[in-house]
């Protein structure tokens, strides 16, 4: 739920309405610089499902993350270090039995090819992936490795020269089973994507479309859901529904804000949940 007005945010108030009363359903805390300090979540009025605590470096980088689940009892608490370039180079993840998970990271090739091993605190391999990116920053290859270095699994994605992705393909075991094309249209809006199977048959497809000033209108499904989102004049989307391949509206939501821009107000068939906000 980030906007414009989110640097001036200090806490999100999120209160749902329905016939049974009302409850606060989650609260976040910004810093001043928008980052987001605490996350709680409620299953009901003052009984919390989680907490999470977000803290960060004088580089405004994650350096700890600490989640806490109902009865405030400790789920993870997870450090992240980096190197001298600001760079993730050692993730813990520390576990209420006082297990831990640690993964490292590998940069070569100018950084642009990045190695994580993940093994637990006594040295059991957990996991492995290997990852590339191109000049801009994207990931252009993604593989899942086992403790041998053979792939498991690989994605392997294409960009135009704006950063757009036009094509993903996935294998398994070195077999392609999918490959994703992406369509644009000239204000480089996505309009339509199919996924095709290892035969080249389709079997799933989504058609976008948008109005004037590249708001998205309609999202479809394949032949079986679709979206339509009117907005206003500041480009938020008011109304929201889902319909089904009968023609049956699943859901029907309708948004309001506030002055600056921020969501004060959602509101479907069943319930009804209130923003509140505070600012620095």
């Amino acid at each position: 739920m980030k906007n414009k007005a989110m640097k001036n945010i200090k806490s999100i108030k999120s209160i749902i309405e329905d016939e049974s009363g009302k409850f606060v359903k989650e609260y976040r805390e910004y810093n001043n610089l928008g980052k987001e300090i605490i996350k709680e979540s409620y299953l009901e009025e003052n009984k919390i499902e989680e907490r999470i605590i977000t803290n960060y470096n004088d580089n405004g980088l994650i350096s700890e993350e600490i989640n806490y689940g109902e009865n405030n009892e400790l789920n993870t608490k997870t450090t992240f270090y980096y190197n001298e370039n600001n760079k993730i180079n050692k993730i813990i993840v520390e576990f209420a039995d006082g297990s831990k998970t640690i993964k490292s990271y590998l940069y070569d090739n100018n950084s642009k090819t990045i190695t994580v091993t993940e093994k637990s605190d006594e040295n059991e391999f957990e996991g492995k992936e290997k990852i590339t990116l191109n000049d801009n920053g994207n990931i252009i290859e993604h593989q899942t490795l086992s403790e041998e270095d053979t792939i498991k699994e690989q994605v392997n994605y294409e960009f135009d020269e704006e950063g757009n992705i036009l094509n993903e393909v996935n294998r398994n075991n070195s077999e392609i089973t999918s490959k994703t094309k992406f369509y644009y249209n000239d204000n480089k809006n996505l309009t339509k994507r199919v996924i095709s199977n290892a035969k080249g048959e389709t079997i799933d497809w989504a058609i976008f479309k948008y109005d004037e000033k590249g708001n998205i209108t309609e999202q479809l499904f394949g032949d079986h859901t679709l979206y339509k989102i009117e907005n206003n004049e500041n480009n938020k989307p008011i109304v929201e529904q889902k319909i089904n391949a009968m023609g049956v509206i699943e859901y029907f939501k309708k948004y309001e804000y506030n002055s600056s821009g921020d969501l004060i107000k959602e509101e479907d068939l069943s319930e009804t949940t209130i923003f509140e906000y505070t600012y620095f």
